[in-house]
């Protein structure tokens, strides 16, 4: 659990965009996705990713898998930078570096059967023949709870959850060592999220895996994660384990998150921590700590100042002014 598998160091991705002025001009600016994450996920845990839509947990997400390149930072992957790889190593590392995607019914090709669809990535890698490929579908089709005789059937012909088991047996073709979920149950009724979470997590034992959780509901984060990292406009405001993040939250951003999960019974009356204004563009974010527009705890060098990463007791980081006084720096 010790061992670091991947490591992510100042991480940016800029979106260039031409915004109109008065006339015919165009001023060109960026929209900042993501800029200056910083984290690392240890072997055999699940990272949670969490934040508002928009933030960048789907962007960084991208970026290990490297469908999006980076404009500043690097992506550490087992002590190799992934962006300086050549074309043997990038082939290597996808292998091992997999992704399950939000949507099942887009990420599926409809013309490909199951069969087809979970075989491909050793197609691609030339990785044994027919019969081997296909030994290796259905195995993985058994591990993920769908029966042979889905095999030469075509995704419209299942149910969304049917269709995430698709795309997790897909994943694991490979047999990868870091799989990037991508809000892999938010597109699916709450029972069937259930059942593939618990999957996800026999998947994990049984195949030694690591994930990179990403996701905007912390019941399922809770659920599912050992460490939760945070995130607000392309920023990290807390790193901490699920156990100390629920029990103290210490960011306001974290404790708001976290005063906004609905409670299944009405006798129970909780004081929600609302949180005020709209959420800032990335286009154009707050000086200082990106937070402070909303946050009713800001004090002047919030809005001057970026806030350091400070370390809180054992592994947990903070990126917060109200804690300048009290804790070391990263």
């Amino acid at each position: 659990m010790n061992n670091v598998i991947l490591e992510v160091k100042d991480l940016k991705m800029h979106f260039p965009i031409k915004i109109k002025n008065k006339g015919f001009l165009s001023i060109k600016k960026s929209v900042k996705a993501v800029d200056g994450v910083s984290f690392e996920i240890r072997e055999g845990e699940t990272l949670g990713l969490v934040g508002e839509s928009g933030c960048g947990k789907s962007t960084t997400g991208k970026m290990i898998v490297k469908l999006l390149n980076p404009t500043e930072g690097s992506i550490m992957f087992k002590g190799k930078d992934i962006f300086k790889a050549d074309r043997k190593e990038s082939k290597l590392l996808r292998k091992e570096v997999q992704i399950i995607f939000q949507d099942p019914y887009s990420s599926l090709d409809p013309r490909y059967t199951v069969g087809r669809t979970i075989s491909e990535p050793l197609l691609v890698h030339r990785i044994g023949d027919e019969k081997v490929r296909k030994e290796r579908a259905l195995k993985l089709m058994n591990d993920v709870g769908l029966m042979e005789e889905y095999y030469d059937r075509y995704p419209h012909e299942f149910s969304g959850g049917q269709r995430q088991r698709i795309g997790v047996a897909r994943a694991l073709a490979l047999n990868p060592s870091l799989i990037v979920c991508d809000e892999p149950v938010s597109a699916l009724d709450v029972s069937i999220q259930a059942q593939i979470l618990n999957l996800m997590q026999e998947l994990q034992k049984k195949y030694q895996l690591t994930y990179l959780f990403i996701s905007h509901n912390l019941s399922v984060v809770k659920h599912i994660c050992d460490r939760v990292a945070v995130m607000y406009l392309g920023k990290i405001v807390e790193i901490a384990s699920k156990k100390d993040l629920f029990a103290d939250p210490k960011h306001p951003y974290t404790q708001a998150l976290l005063s906004a999960i609905p409670i299944p019974d009405p006798e129970i009356v909780v004081g929600q921590e609302m949180l005020e204004g709209e959420v800032p563009s990335p286009v154009d974010p707050p000086s200082g700590c990106r937070f402070h527009t909303r946050c009713k705890h800001a004090i002047d060098i919030c809005k001057k100042d970026e806030p350091k990463d400070l370390v809180l007791g054992d592994d947990h980081i903070v990126a917060c002014h109200l804690y300048n006084d009290k804790e070391e720096h990263k």
